[in-house]
This record gives structure tokens, C-alpha cells and sequence, in this order.
């Protein structure tokens, strides 16, 4: 896969098939959209081309995200699943006052080649999110390219989206996410130090700080998990929340790797989110806490 990080940069050998937009999870629905792009660009003879963009346009317009796959996450995604090319296009509030036909004019068809064009049932995009999928059929008239739609996705009754994901794991429902994803909702972290509560314990636990700020963070409480270290993959239990029966701390990342000893400060975990376990709780002792964790620790053992 082409990664080409200007619109400046963009010189391609062959016409495009393009679909546009954030793509925050590359879900089972997006995947479907992805999947008639390569169609839809082997029909042509065509480049089968993603058009996304970074940062995300809410934080630019001065919105809180909670993404589900920040770009670096986003990338493997997208290479295994065999795009050609990825176009990022770096947005700004001068990119944002854009409007549809302009951007499908100046970039999608004189930058990069547009053919044909692939799009979610109820894609948006351009200036205050003017270009509808009605837009588009009445322009591809005028501009002689092709528009595919993709109908909604749905696994059982449920719809998949983006929004709908990020519901889920609020609601701490991580089986579920993982079926909306096709595949088990994870995060990277970077262990540093800390106070070495779980040590004393009997727990030793690395403190995790998320590689990526706009991760979204599952709720606060006891998780089961899968840990990726150096390529060797561990069962754990994580926790998320302020430690209350130590007075509350600000809140901390935590994750006891099972199996599993030495110093790891500095390294870079991918966690792999299981199953939610309980909520978090203060307890009347340490002591009583870690009876509770070792309860704990059965239970992820045996998912």
C-alpha cells in the first residue's frame, strides 16, 4: 500500500477508485465499504484508493474525540487488508471551509484520478458535511464518474457504526465490540513506573500510559485481557480507575501479566480486551482487596 501524506505529493500511474472518510475502527461495516472499493477498482483497471485525513476534523474544529483506531493503529489495519493506496490528507481549519464540490473537483478528480467512488449509505462530507450521497449521484453527472453506495451493515440486528462501538465499550460490553470490530477492541501502552502498590500485594502490575492521547479508554473497573509483549502473547488482568482503597489516586492504567516476571519499564504493550470483569471498588483493607484480586485473577485465567 501507497502512503502518500500530501495532496502535493500525489502523482499516481493509473485512474482511482476512491472512497473517502475517517474510517475510525476499520469495523466490519467499513471493511464491506473496502471490499467493493477493490471490486469496484479491479472492474477499471483503477488504483483502489482511501482518501482519510489527520488530524481527525472534530479535533481541528475543536471537538473532544475518543477515536477507536488512531492513525498509527489504523495503518496495519489497512495494509493487510490490501489497499493500494492510502492518501492523508493533513486537515486544517482553512481544508475545513471546503465545500463537496470543490473537494470532489480540485481533489478526488484532478489530484487523484477519481473513476469511481465508493460510499457508505449515509456518508457525509465537504463543508458542514454538505455533500450527501444525493449530492454525489447529482454530481457525478456533471463530472463523469461513477458513485456506489453501500447499504448498511448489520450483524444479528445490530447496526454497525463507529458511535455504535464507542456505546458499547462505555457500557463495558467488550464481547459485543469485538463483533461489531471483527476482532477483540485493544489499545497501546507504554509501561513506566510506579508505586508498586500490586508488588506489595503480590500482584506486580506495569503501569500503563496510552501511546496515543485520543484512544478511547474503556470504562473504569477489572478487565480480562490478552498482553502482547515482544511478539509473545500473555494472559492478564487489567484495571482502569483511581484505586480508591488507597484514597483515590488519579486514575491509573494497570496490568498484571500472568506468567510472567521482569523488568519491562519503557517497553510498549498492546492489551487486548477480553471480557469486563467487576466494577471498581473501595475495599475495607488492602487485605480485603487482595482476596478480592486473587478471585479475580481465577476468573480471567479461565476466559
Amino acid at each position: 500500500m501507497e502512503i502518500i501524506n500530501s495532496i502535493n505529493d500525489i502523482k499516481l500511474q493509473a485512474p482511482t477508485a476512491v472512497t473517502v472518510g475517517s474510517f475510525d475502527g476499520i469495523h466490519l461495516g467499513h471493511q464491506q465499504i473496502l471490499q467493493q472499493l477493490k471490486e469496484q477498482a479491479s472492474s477499471c483497471e483503477c488504483l483502489s484508493t482511501l482518501v482519510t485525513f489527520h488530524p481527525h476534523p472534530k479535533q481541528v474544529l475543536g471537538h473532544r474525540v475518543e477515536l477507536l483506531t488512531p492513525l498509527p493503529e489504523k495503518l496495519p489495519l489497512l495494509q493487510k487488508l490490501g489497499l493500494d493506496v492510502l492518501v492523508i490528507i493533513p486537515f486544517t481549519h482553512e481544508f475545513s471551509k471546503m465545500n463537496y464540490r470543490q473537494f470532489v473537483q480540485e481533489i478526488l478528480i484532478q489530484k487523484i484520478g477519481m473513476k469511481k467512488m465508493v460510499v457508505g449509505y449515509d456518508h457525509a462530507f465537504g463543508r458542514n458535511r454538505e455533500g450527501s450521497t444525493h449530492q454525489l449521484q447529482e454530481l457525478k453527472k456533471e463530472l463523469d464518474f461513477s458513485v456506489t453506495i453501500i447499504p448498511p451493515h448489520r450483524v444479528g440486528n445490530e447496526l454497525i457504526s463507529s458511535s455504535r462501538i464507542r456505546e458499547f465499550i462505555h457500557l463495558t460490553q467488550m464481547q459485543k465490540v469485538a463483533q461489531l470490530l471483527g476482532r477483540p477492541y485493544s489499545m497501546l501502552g507504554e509501561v513506566e513506573k510506579g508505586e508498586h502498590r500490586g508488588t506489595n500485594l503480590g500482584f506486580p502490575t506495569a503501569n500503563i500510559h496510552p501511546i496515543h492521547e485520543e484512544k478511547l479508554i474503556p470504562q473504569n473497573g477489572v478487565y480480562a485481557v490478552d498482553i502482547i509483549l515482544e511478539g509473545q502473547r500473555y494472559k492478564g488482568m487489567m484495571n482502569i480507575g483511581h484505586r480508591p482503597t488507597f484514597n483515590f489516586d488519579p486514575l491509573t492504567l494497570e496490568v498484571h501479566i500472568f506468567n510472567f516476571s521482569g523488568l519491562i519499564y519503557g517497553s510498549t504493550l498492546e492489551i487486548i480486551f477480553k471480557k469486563f470483569i467487576r466494577v471498581e471498588k473501595k475495599f475495607a483493607s488492602p487485605e480485603a482487596l487482595k482476596k478480592q484480586i486473587s478471585k479475580d485473577k481465577e476468573m480471567c485465567l479461565k476466559i
